[in-house]
């Protein structure tokens, strides 16, 4: 049988059936928190799995079935001390819900109420977010899902430019926890652009700018879409633009904004790519490098027609679309994207190259980088 029909768990079970060496004396978990949404399975009389990835999936080797019942409790909703009297009414000694409890802390799937979501959280965003933090406690190694979350629930995000992007990348950053989204977009909405989009069929002829501010507002209640006018932007996602590749990472580079370059071209996405605070490579490098190669380059392609829809199938909008969201929550998080230095081409799902770029040696970033050493 397949494998992904039949996950293998790992093996390192995790029993209360047998002595394992002393661990030493843990402080009490404030609300004790069993990530939400793991599937449980039972195996057999005793074993419970947690979890369906083969990867990630946790055997629990459980004396007593009832010990089943103590994860029940684990929802956040009371402190470690509630949670063992309430075990107790169930039949399950304080020990045994105790050694249960650093079983699944020790394996990374009970944390702190207070290290899942930020706290303060309205009700309905708290649970908008769950599956956000419960993804971001299962994946990469973050010390705490939430202060991810109030990262980006802090971030001021940019969208400038135009192309059909700009749309579903405000929407799903707003929709991931990002707190301030302004769509800075020219151009009017047109048909090509409802297509995987949360655009609708009333906005047409409508400035893009207004209507995709209002998507995000329809989505995400609550987020800011008003204009930055002062104190520092996190993240530009340059879409494509009017104006030379060297006018906009010029502008770029004088306020040192970190931005991600976003943009369709000919039926494929071009996410990246991403430039730090530091410079380069940036845009105006890769313009250069194409300028080598050929020297009647004319720079950034003239604007097209206003009934004009860029080429693009909704299954590649809607795979860029994730891929730069991710990219710019990587940032927000404290990570470095996959794009820095480097433009992922995606022509369809599953069908991606990676160009890698080198500084420009006549570009003026690296003049600049030069003269910020340590930025």
């Amino acid at each position: 049988m397949d494998n992904e029909l039949a996950p293998q768990p790992r093996s390192d079970n995790l029993s209360l059936m047998t002595a394992e060496p002393p661990t030493p004396p843990r402080a009490p978990l404030p609300r004790p928190t069993l990530i939400p949404g793991l599937a449980r399975v039972w195996r057999g009389p005793v074993e419970l799995q947690l979890g369906l990835d083969p990867a990630r999936a946790v055997r629990l080797e459980l004396p007593d079935p009832r010990l089943a019942r103590v994860l029940d409790l684990l929802d956040g909703n009371r402190p470690e001390r509630q949670v063992l009297l309430h075990a107790a009414e169930l039949g399950v000694s304080p020990d045994e819900a105790r050694e249960l409890l650093d079983l699944l802390h020790r394996a990374g799937l009970v944390l702190p109420s207070s290290a899942l979501l930020p706290a303060g959280l309205p009700s309905a965003e708290r649970r908008r977010l769950t599956g956000e933090a419960a993804a971001l406690a299962l994946g990469a190694p973050i010390s705490s899902p939430a202060r991810a979350l109030r990262r980006r629930r802090a971030a001021r995000v940019v969208l400038a430019g135009r192309g059909r992007l700009g749309s579903s990348v405000a929407v799903a950053l707003a929709e991931a926890g990002v707190g301030h989204v302004f769509p800075d977009l020219s151009g009017m909405v047109g048909p090509g652009d409802l297509a995987g989009s949360a655009l609708l069929a009333t906005d047409l002829g409508s400035p893009l700018r207004t209507a995709v501010a209002a998507a995000v507002a329809r989505a995400v209640p609550g987020t800011d879409v008003r204009e930055i006018r002062r104190g520092p932007i996190s993240l530009v996602v340059q879409l494509a633009h009017d104006e030379p590749a060297a006018l906009i990472a010029a502008a770029h580079a004088g306020r040192r904004q970190p931005h991600l370059a976003v943009r369709l071209r000919d039926g494929a996405a071009v996410i990246g790519p991403f430039v730090p605070a530091a410079g380069g490579p940036c845009l105006n490098c890769i313009d250069l490098h194409r300028r080598d190669r050929d020297p009647d380059w004319p720079g950034a392609p003239a604007p097209p027609g206003p009934d004009a829809a860029e080429p693009c199938a909704v299954a590649t909008v809607l795979t860029a679309t994730g891929f730069a969201t991710a990219e710019v929550l990587t940032f927000l998080d404290g990570g470095t994207p996959e794009t820095l230095g480097v433009a992922v081409e995606i022509s369809a799902p599953g069908k991606s190259r990676r160009r890698t770029w080198q500084p420009h040696p006549g570009c003026s970033c690296q003049r600049r980088s030069r003269r910020s050493p340590g930025h």
